[in-house]
């Protein structure tokens, strides 16, 4: 912490910096002025945390001091040495800010006591500060969380009168009239092959939004000015009123700007569809309909794309995939085993929906619902469920495949796991089933999960859960259990051995789990099964 003396007397400097138990205040560093002119100097050019300065002083006195660090350095805490005691000079000090004020002469302990309360004043002055901050952080939040619901309402068709709709604008500090024209953006960032969580679209839409509104209204304001939300199909939506820019054509310049600037900094390409002007208060619900039909028609698969959505232009033909549905299709392929054929067949697909005349979300949609109804036919057929097989369960938001790589990347996976399981004999399976109860009778003594079996058989956990459940009637980790529990029996009548060496050699690190999980199962405590 930085203290300051102030004195046009030197020795009263001398007093203050040499007989000061500064050591008994705290982690101090003693800057020290003859004038409040190089006091002012000491102050640009170092945080000051304390001043503590006389009052009477040639040319600029401590009061006028006092005033210029307090307009200045806010945070400054000013105390006022002084030996006059007239309460004039103590109240002009307390009106001018000052932290305290000490009459002449002081004694070592008037001053610690005095410096200990400020640094008192300033840590409750730091505290208050941020949890104004953090209350601020909050209520900003809240803010850009209420405009999003308010948004996806009316997305959603909700109709709100211009007074209540003003109502809940001027509430959330929104720079739009309830009847303004504006227009609506759909912006989709692109991924490709590369699978996206939700954190990462969380990141990628916070950057994205942060440089729309550099962009769209050329600074970043604490509340900002964009309403926006993300929609259920993962597209990030902007409403855009038009006045604010001017005209559309300048609109449509802006958003071709936003569109450069995040492939450039964030190097991830983004597909934008901007409607025409309209009362959004009227027509948000039939806009945004528009927008996503729109958007599939026109942009479908393709990545970085910018397309404006007029409603006068001619609607494209689609062609039909005849690839899909032309014999033989995947799912006859499928039940005959031609694997090779299946795979080249998903080639074939996916090639004709990257050809222009078919480039279109709608029949991307199409093919992910053609696999889906194909894939649970086969798995049904072979006495399975579809949503065992894959491992989770089937929620098939379609708008999340965005290209044919990634519908690639999905379908191939699932029709591994068909393969392998339908080329499986029985005497394959009770070969792997035997190679299962070899490596558990050898490893009992250690941790036999069912990730350890699974690698030892080359098989993923899930599918080897459901086959041994399938080829044996009960599932792994029960076996495992009753091994060890039949293990545990035969040692304890065999032999005289400990019963925490017991619980070692079956497994058990823990002797008093062990006893929990042996009563659970034979219904007595090790030692009264050994006495029986």
């Amino acid at each position: 912490m930085n203290v300051l003396l102030v004195d046009d007397e030197d020795y009263v400097l001398d007093f203050l910096e040499e007989q000061i138990p500064w050591s008994r205040i705290g982690d101090i560093t003693i800057y020290k002025a003859g004038s409040a002119e190089e006091a002012l100097e000491i102050a640009r050019n170092t945080e000051l945390q304390i001043v503590v300065t006389d009052i009477k002083m040639p040319e600029t006195s401590g009061l006028e001091l006092l005033a210029v660090l307090r307009e200045d350095y806010s945070d400054l805490k000013v105390v006022l040495l002084s030996g006059y005691s007239e309460f004039e000079y103590a109240r002009k000090a307390l009106q001018h800010g000052a932290a305290d004020y000490l009459l002449k002469p002081v004694t070592e302990d008037e001053v610690v006591s005095c410096l200990q309360k400020v640094l008192v004043l300033i840590d409750e002055e730091k505290r208050q500060s941020e949890h104004l901050s953090a209350a601020n952080d909050m209520v900003k939040l809240g803010i850009h969380r209420m405009r999003e619901h308010l948004l996806l309402d009316l997305l959603l068709g909700r109709k709100y009168g211009p007074d209540e709709m003003q109502r809940h604008l001027h509430a959330l500090q929104l720079p739009i009239g309830p009847d303004e024209e504006c227009a609506l953006a759909l912006i989709r960032i692109e991924t490709g092959s590369e699978e996206a969580t939700r954190e990462d679209f969380e990141l990628f839409s916070y950057g994205l939004l942060n440089m729309a509104e550099e962009i769209l209204y050329g600074k970043i304001n604490d509340i900002p000015s964009l309403w926006s939300c993300k929609d259920s199909y993962r597209f990030i939506v902007l409403l855009l009123p038009i006045q604010r820019f001017g005209s559309h054509e300048h609109l449509q310049q802006r958003t071709c700007d936003l569109q450069q600037a995040v492939l450039q900094y964030m190097k991830r390409p983004v597909s934008i569809l901007l409607t025409s002007a309209f009362p959004y208060r009227h027509e948000l619900y039939r806009q945004y309909l528009l927008a996503l039909n729109g958007f599939g028609r026109s942009i479908g698969t393709r990545s970085g794309v910018m397309r404006t959505l007029d409603q006068d232009e001619p609607r494209k033909e689609l062609k039909p995939l005849v690839q899909l549905h032309q014999s033989p299709t995947i799912q006859q392929l499928m039940e005959t085993g031609r694997w090779e054929e299946v795979n080249g067949k998903l080639e074939l697909i996916m090639a004709e929906l990257n050809s222009p005349p078919c480039q279109s979300q709608q029949q991307l949609m199409e093919i992910v619902y053609y696999l889906f109804s194909s894939f649970s036919y086969i798995a049904h057929k072979q006495g399975d469920s579809f949503a065992d097989l894959v491992g989770h369960p089937l929620q098939p938001e379609s708008f999340y495949f965005k290209s044919t790589d990634a519908i690639m990347e999905w379908a191939l996976s699932i029709i591994d796991q068909f393969k392998r399981s339908l080329q499986e004999s029985t005497p394959n399976r009770n070969h792997i089933i035997r190679q299962i109860h070899e490596y558990i009778a050898l490893h009992l003594h250690e941790d036999v999960s069912l990730t350890r079996v699974s690698e030892h058989v080359y098989l993923h956990p899930v599918y080897l859960s459901r086959l041994y459940k399938k080829e044996t009637g009960e599932s792994l980790s029960t076996y495992i259990l009753r091994v060890r529990m039949e293990k545990a029996a035969e040692l304890l009548m065999g032999t005289n051995k400990k019963v925490s060496d017991i619980a070692k050699e079956i497994g058990y690190q823990k002797t008093q789990y062990f006893i929990h999980i042996f009563k659970e199962f034979h219904q007595l405590t090790p030692q009264n099964f050994r006495n029986r």
